[in-house]
Parts: structure tokens; C-alpha cells; sequence
């Protein structure tokens, strides 16, 4: 923790230069660019203040009296009991019935952008670092002490939707707001004619191995945020989403932690370590596994990695020039190609509509 708050004190001033650089970049392009960029369509992105349940109120009053707050309740809604017992969003109805609705209509017929990328913050610096050895499907399970900067912007979500209770796999990313969580749009929204999540909290760094699983606390949302195309029509090329954060004990989630930067348009063929919390065996869910491996166009707006990472990891951040500590988030774990032994990991392609989310939401 020490380490993450000097780097944000020492690097105010290289932040404030990037956020500066990145906004020109995003609206201007890049004079390396082999094609021109296409707009996002307008009001594409939507939000909504993080749902709480009743009965998490009826908890949070329990615990906290009469004056508790949104974030009391949240967190007093999720003893360990919920938390063991929460299950993976890809078992729930509403992510099954998505499933169906894109066998049944097919990806659609759109070719990801491929012009040269347009980067959003990044505190990241150094060489790339080398991909492990053993190149294939199998996840790695890296055990990185508390606090690596990989572990501790990675993390565990938990919450509710329709009813049940729920696990997925999230990253933070830089921002001029600091508050900013990165995760799947299933984990956000349940898509069409469903519902919003609720209950929405977030565990950097979980590792169950630990006397204490949570070494940076629980996290709270106050917003949460997805595309129109998700909620509207549970379109899987935009399945990420958005959570911003409450701060705890007076500190934003980035100025505390760090955050993993952001890049749209890096192209379909590149070199990807993604990151997430698998829950069905041969995982349980209690830690941080890691795939690598080069992308390729998968269906329409979406690409894949091989990955054998299972339910759980939805939401877990796939990174672009990571160096080992710090990369680019060029995508989110949305689906896997079959449920027993899964060979593949598929992303909705990050092109201007991922910009146009991070954009939506920079500054909250």
C-alpha cells in the first residue's frame, strides 16, 4: 500500500501530462493510423446509481443504526457465508438466456477497426515483459505476494441479480475521476429485458490462501455503467461495463491503489495476458490465474486468446503490453467456448465503443 501511495504522489504530474495527452489523442487520432477511426454512436454508453437491495438496508441498519449508509448496507449484506456461497454470473438464467439469444441470431456482421491504437491513461513503464514459457490453454497461477501491482488492480466482485447471488472478476483502471472498475457487462447488467446488478462490491487482490482474503478492503459501487447494446439487446461485442467507486476511509480507489491503463484500436493480432478468478474446478475462485497467448478475430466484433479458465472469470482484465506490473486494458473476459474443459477466452474487440464508455465515465 505504502508503494502505490508514493507512486501516485511522486507521478501527479506525469498523471495530469498523460490525461492531457490521451484526450488529445482519443479526438485527433494518430498520424500512424492506416485507416480513420469511426465515431461511436451517440448516447451509447448508460448508467445508473448502484442498486442496494432491502434486505441489504435491513442488514446495513442492523449493523450500522439508523444512519447507515448505502455502502454500510452493501457491505454488511455480504458476510462470508454469501461470499462462499455466491456462484459464478454464467450459471445464472439471465447470462444463459443471452447465450441462447447469440446462437439463435448469430454475431454480427461488423469487422473490428484495426487502425492504429488510441490510448487512454497508463502509469505503466519499462520493457514488455516476456510471455512465460509453455505457450497453450492451460492457466497460470502466478502467486504473487499482496501488493504486486497486478494483484492488488485485480480483484473478486460480488453481487446480486435476479434474485441470486453472484461472482465475477474485475480490474482498476486509470482515470481522471480515480473511482473507475473495469469488468464484463454481464457482471453490470443482467442485458435485455433484464436488470441492473446490485449490491455491488469489489475485493482488490482477494486471495482466500489469506488469514485475511480481503488486504485492501471491500469496495463499494455508487455507479454503475455499461453500453445500450448490452442492456438493450445482450450484445456479447458490448459486453464490458463500468463501476465507479465509493472511496473508503477517505481514499479513491486509484490514488490508493494504482491503476492498469486503457487502449482502443491496438488491432485484432496482438499478444494478450488476461487475468481473472475461475470458480469451477479444476479453480475454486479463490485466486488470480493468468492466460496468455495471441489474439485473433473469434465472430464479428470479437476476439479470443486459448484460455482454460472457467466460470467466475467474466469480467477479468485482458492487458496489452503489460510489462509484469503495469499494461493496457484491451479487453474483459465475456465467454468461453464450452463449459467442461474450455480451450478458449473471447473479449468484445476494444475499438471506440470501449472509448466511448471510458470517456462516459473518466471523470466520475
Amino acid at each position: 500500500m505504502r508503494t502505490a501511495t508514493r507512486w501516485q504522489r511522486t507521478s501527479a504530474a506525469l498523471i495530469s501530462a498523460l490525461a492531457l495527452a490521451a484526450a488529445t489523442l482519443a479526438a485527433t487520432g494518430s498520424a500512424a493510423s492506416a485507416s480513420p477511426v469511426r465515431p461511436a454512436a451517440p448516447a451509447a454508453s448508460i448508467g445508473t446509481t448502484a442498486p442496494v437491495t432491502n434486505d441489504a438496508w435491513v442488514a446495513g441498519r442492523r449493523a450500522y443504526g439508523t444512519k447507515a449508509t448505502a455502502a454500510d448496507a452493501v457491505r454488511a449484506y455480504w458476510t462470508p457465508e454469501r461470499m462462499r456461497s455466491a456462484t459464478p454470473i454464467e450459471d445464472s438464467p439471465q447470462y444463459l438466456a443471452a447465450l441462447r439469444k447469440l446462437q439463435q441470431d448469430g454475431p454480427p456482421a461488423s469487422t473490428p477497426d484495426t487502425s492504429a491504437g488510441r490510448q487512454a491513461f497508463n502509469p505503466a513503464t519499462g520493457q514488455i515483459k516476456a510471455p512465460p514459457s509453455g505457450f497453450g490453454t492451460q492457466a497460470h497461477n502466478p502467486n504473487y505476494p499482496v501488493g504486486h501491482p497486478t494483484a492488488r488492480t485485480s480483484g473478486k466482485v460480488f453481487f446480486s441479480q435476479g434474485g441470486g447471488n453472484f461472482v465475477c472478476s474485475a480490474t482498476v483502471i486509470n482515470s481522471e475521476g480515480q473511482d473507475t472498475v473495469w469488468s464484463a457487462g454481464h457482471c453490470i447488467h443482467s442485458g435485455r429485458g433484464g436488470v441492473w446488478s446490485s449490491n455491488w462490491q469489489f475485493v482488490p487482490n482477494y486471495d482466500d490462501d489469506l488469514a485475511n482474503p480481503r488486504p485492501y478492503g471491500t469496495w463499494v459501487a455508487s455507479n454503475l455503467w455499461t453500453r445500450t447494446a448490452w442492456v438493450n439487446n445482450s450484445d456479447f461485442s458490448q459486453d464490458f461495463g463500468v463501476a465507479i467507486m465509493n472511496t473508503l476511509n477517505g481514499n479513491h480507489i486509484v490514488s490508493y491503489l494504482g491503476g492498469q491503463g486503457l487502449i482502443v484500436n491496438a488491432g485484432t493480432n496482438v499478444w494478450i495476458n488476461a487475468f481473472g478468478y475461475p470458480a469451477e474446478a479444476p479453480f475454486d475462485g479463490g485466486n488470480l490465474w493468468q492466460c496468455w497467448g495471441g489474439s485473433s478475430v473469434f465472430s464479428g466484433q470479437t476476439i479470443k486468446i486459448p484460455c482454460n479458465m472457467t466460470r467466475g472469470s467474466s469480467g477479468g482484465g485482458w492487458f496489452y503490453n503489460w510489462d509484469g506490473n503495469w499494461g493496457w486494458l484491451n479487453g474483459v473476459n465475456s465467454r468461453i467456448d464450452r463449459i467442461v474443459n474450455p480451450t478458449i477466452m473471447i473479449s468484445p474487440y476494444f475499438d471506440n465503443d470501449a472509448l466511448d464508455l471510458y470517456n462516459a465515465t473518466r471523470h466520475l
